[in-house]
């Protein structure tokens, strides 16, 4: 039976759609092709088209969820008020099969009685890629069948949302604690340990740099959420985003237990908002962008304003899954569905909104296409390593086990702290006359601080730099001072503290150091401060400067701080 395309039918397309160069044009350039398989293809039923093995995490806490008042738990009694959003999963599910026996028996413990908030629908928008999910598959199947192996670790890297800021009960309601929660109850055969090693405030260069702070080196799944602190670039090619991402995706692939990673993303600032007029926005100035907008409007931005449509590169190439909260409830949002409001789910989500998030799956890194030497930043090692001399500085821990703020302090003129530093990068291609940038990280505030004096005392010189801790503004941060030192194995740069005082007192604190990844300028260090300038986000929003990751009371990325 011959097949007509109709107009609706026809592609629109360059020369390679429209055939040229092939040996046949009508039969073998690719849409006639396609145009063949059409009455064979049109048969399939839509569930054959669908990733069985995808399981996706919506995670509800009980009291917190208008959508939970509106339809209750009982999945069943969901899909009989709204039976176009599927919420029965179970149901829908047994009728796929795996060797013989429904897909909702296989995955009993996974699925049998999880109670899913985002519609079906939904769940697969956001998982915007799943590939070949190579390593996250051999993940699955150990955590099913663990044998001699039955220890193993996730992990979880970002900012503050997942670190679970302004969630009800930080570690049970975040995102990643209910999801922890779900995979030791899905693989009960397996003893799984999960670490949060979020940071507040910060960007992927941090982490590039601090890695081992936050991530067991034997990890077997980490989850990466830096889209809302990242901000935007509008450069296509060469976008600083892309290649700070893809530089700590390549850190973490690297590990021992070649773990399976995944992308999170999530909406950035300026996504959410009422259109002017709206009883929630009467002026024009969304409430809940603007409190979190630190007092400043923003430009509200569209469905595309996010980096993330620009990392789906680095999952595609390094076949990284990729989730997209964005994705997921966008349009829900946008229609004011109960349950999924612009408030109850941006920028920070709140507790229900913690629990929107999904899924899992990935696999080994392909050759190498764009690499920077990541891993010569100074990664954190044992104290003794690095501290030559501690005269008159103690190690203290200003602040809680939840939000330490540890460092050496400091109260009398005349104390030293001597680090000793490697600072060569001949192994990284850079000239051995250049300079390399040296970040002390210290506390400045309004009370008790005093100054100090860097410099390079043993291995390597640099210019002096004194460095004054009183600020007249009451708060209390980290600042970076920069020493640009020469280059040497065993570069000894010292701290000293001087007579002269603002304040009167003399008190000072150094909470890390950081070695810049190469000689010279711009490097990863650069984009989250600089010299005399808070340690914090000069993108995120578009501001020029933000949150500082220490103002929340976290240990600041260093070599010197050991855990």
């Amino acid at each position: 039976m011959a097949y007509r395309k109709s107009k609706t039918e026809n592609f629109l397309g360059l020369r390679i759609s429209w055939g040229q160069f092939v040996t046949t044009r009508g039969e073998t350039d690719w849409f006639s092709i396609f145009t063949g398989l059409l009455p064979s293809t049109s048969m399939l039923k839509p569930r054959w088209l669908l990733l069985v093995a995808l399981v996706s995490l919506s995670a509800l806490d009980r009291g917190e969820s208008i959508l939970e008042t509106f339809m209750g738990l009982n999945p069943y009694e969901r899909t009989r008020n709204r039976p176009e959003l599927e919420w029965d999963w179970k149901h829908t599910w047994s009728t796929i099969h795996v060797n013989q026996q429904p897909v909702s028996q296989v995955l009993a413990s996974a699925l049998g009685s999880y109670r899913f908030t985002l519609p079906r629908a939904q769940l697969h928008r956001g998982t915007a890629y799943t590939g070949a999910s190579s390593r996250l598959k051999r993940l699955v199947k150990e955590l099913m069948v663990p044998h001699e192996r039955k220890e193993f670790k996730i992990a979880v890297v970002g900012g503050s949302v997942s670190w679970g800021q302004f969630t009800s009960r930080r570690g049970e309601t975040d995102w990643f604690s209910v999801f922890t929660k779900w995979m030791n109850n899905a693989f009960p055969r397996a003893n799984i340990t999960a670490r949060n090693g979020c940071t507040p405030g910060v960007p992927t260069p941090y982490m590039i740099m601090c890695l081992e702070l936050s991530v067991d080196p034997d990890v077997d799944l980490v989850f990466m959420e830096y889209t809302l602190n990242d901000a935007t670039d509008p450069q296509l090619i060469g976008n600083k985003v892309v290649m700070d991402t893809e530089r700590l995706v390549r850190r973490i692939l690297a590990l021992p237990n070649r773990p399976a990673v995944v992308f999170l993303h999530v909406p950035t600032f300026g996504m959410p908002s009422y259109p002017a007029g709206h009883p929630k926005n009467p002026n024009g100035n969304d409430s809940y962008v603007w409190v979190l907008a630190r007092g400043r409007r923003l430009v509200l931005g569209p469905f595309y304003h996010t980096s993330e449509d620009a990392q789906i590169s680095l999952a595609q190439y390094y076949d990284v899954q990729y989730l997209s909260l964005r994705t997921a409830v966008y349009r829900l949002a946008a229609k004011e569905t109960p349950g999924f409001m612009w408030e109850e789910l941006f920028v920070v989500p709140s507790a229900f909104g913690a629990r929107a998030r999904k899924r899992w799956p990935p696999r080994p890194p392909a050759p190498p296409r764009h690499h920077n030497p990541l891993s010569s930043p100074l990664p954190p090692r044992p104290v003794s390593s690095l501290v030559a001399l501690a005269e008159g500085f103690e190690w203290v821990n200003e602040g809680t086990a939840v939000k330490p703020k540890p460092g050496y302090v400091a109260t009398r003129p005349g104390a030293r702290l001597q680090l000793r530093l490697d600072t060569d990068r001949s192994a990284v291609g850079s000239a051995a006359n250049e300079n390399v940038h040296v970040y002390l990280h210290h506390l400045r505030s309004y009370q008790h601080m005093g100054s100090a004096k860097l410099s390079c005392v043993s291995g390597c010189s640099c210019p002096e730099v004194v460095v004054d801790a009183h600020i007249t503004e009451q708060v209390s941060q980290v600042y970076l001072a920069l020493v640009v030192v020469t280059q040497a194995k065993e570069c000894v740069v010292e701290v000293q503290v001087l007579d002269q005082s603002k304040s009167g007192e003399h008190k000072f604190k150094v909470s890390g150091v950081v070695v810049a990844e190469r000689a010279g300028a711009g490097t990863a260090i650069d984009r989250i401060g600089g010299d005399n300038q808070p340690f914090g986000l000069r993108q995120h929003n578009g501001d020029d400067l933000q949150v500082p990751c220490c103002c929340a009371g976290l240990p600041c990325c260093t070599a010197v701080l050991s855990y």
